[in-house]
């Protein structure tokens, strides 16, 4: 009896090895490093495109109803700041990304790497939990 229940075991083992093999073929591989990196092309397009959502949404949000003074300023202060960016002339609008991609790109290899952008990421996560007076008084600051 013991020989068959080993037996049994390792079918039944097998069967479940068999069975999982194709959803472990179908596994997409990790991307390489190299397709993680941004390239200032990449990173301006992103900026050009996360520009004109904000956009709409600060007009939505200005629409909505029993929006308080504070409310209402806050955002208007901060379409402003977005409308000021998306009049700018295109070179000189290219230039204010190209500024912040080089703060990003602390091994100024050109590329913006993971390691890089998520260090960014911290940085600004920590800057925005500081009062507006911390920060010398800016309220509203291009991320």
């Amino acid at each position: 009896m013991r020989r068959w229940t080993m037996v049994a075991t390792a079918i039944a083992l097998l069967a479940c090895a068999w069975w999982q093999w194709p959803a472990a073929a179908q596994r997409a591989p990790e991307p390489a490093v190299a397709d993680q990196m941004i390239s200032f092309e990449q990173y301006r397009d992103f900026r050009l495109h996360d520009l004109q959502q904000r956009q709409a949404r600060l007009v939505r949000q200005l629409a909505a109803p029993g929006l308080s003074a504070a409310e209402k300023a806050g955002i208007e202060r901060r379409k402003a700041y977005y409308d000021q960016i998306a009049a700018m002339a295109t070179e000189e609008r290219d230039q204010l990304y190209r500024e912040r991609f080089d703060q990003i790109d602390t091994n100024h290899d050109g590329k913006l790497d993971p390691e890089e952008r998520a260090a960014w990421r911290d940085k600004q996560r920590e800057y925005y939990r500081q009062q507006p007076s911390e920060r010398g008084g800016v309220v509203s600051q291009h991320p």
